[in-house]
């Protein structure tokens, strides 16, 4: 009977060494098969995550400075628009304004004003907004053009000289100034 024993003991050691074999093998290939794949699943993703979160965050950065971009449009419209209403003129006052402004300048200067002339004119591609030509005729000495000149130019209004013509006259000492003086007008 010992032998017989033997024999089993050694036939059910072999079995179990080859089960915990067989277990060995299936344990590594369980392992390789569908533990390290849900780890690096698990990684990648983790690192997918990442990468998504930081190109959201670049997306909030890209949003908030086309937010700045667009508020800072928008305050430079609000300052154009509010600079083009201070330099124009209403369609309503253009006239009368130049003329008090014109004359205004020439009294202050010491030139003597004498007969003016208005055009006016669209601007092509803007319908808010039209030119006004002035040719006026002046009459005194050199240093009262400078002053007249520059009172113009100081002007709270925004006018534009054009051109300037000065000749001196043969039976005095003045000059007869001829000037063109543009001006931009609301809703000409």
């Amino acid at each position: 009977m010992s032998s017989s024993y033997n024999a089993k003991t050694k036939g059910s050691r072999r079995l179990v060494v080859a089960g915990l074999i067989a277990l060995a093998l299936f344990d590594a290939a369980f392992w390789l098969l569908a533990v390290e794949p849900a780890a690096t699943r698990t990684a990648d993703r983790e690192a997918a995550v990442a990468a998504l979160e930081s190109q959201v965050q670049q997306k909030r950065d890209a949003v908030a400075k086309l937010r700045e971009s667009s508020r800072r449009v928008a305050a430079a419209r609000d300052e154009g628009d509010k600079l083009l209403e201070e330099l124009t003129f209403d369609r309503d006052r253009t006239f009368s304004a130049l003329l008090t402004e014109l004359g205004d300048a020439a009294t202050a200067a010491g030139v003597e004003m004498r007969e003016t002339d208005y055009t006016s004119e669209e601007i092509d591609g803007n319908e808010s907004y039209g030119m006004v030509s002035v040719t006026a005729n002046f009459r005194g000495r050199y240093e009262n053009l400078v002053r007249l000149l520059n009172r113009l130019d100081r002007s709270s209004d925004f006018l534009i000289v054009e051109s300037l013509g000065a000749r001196p006259r043969e039976d005095t000492g003045d000059l007869q100034i001829s000037m063109r003086i543009d001006t931009f007008v609301r809703e000409l």
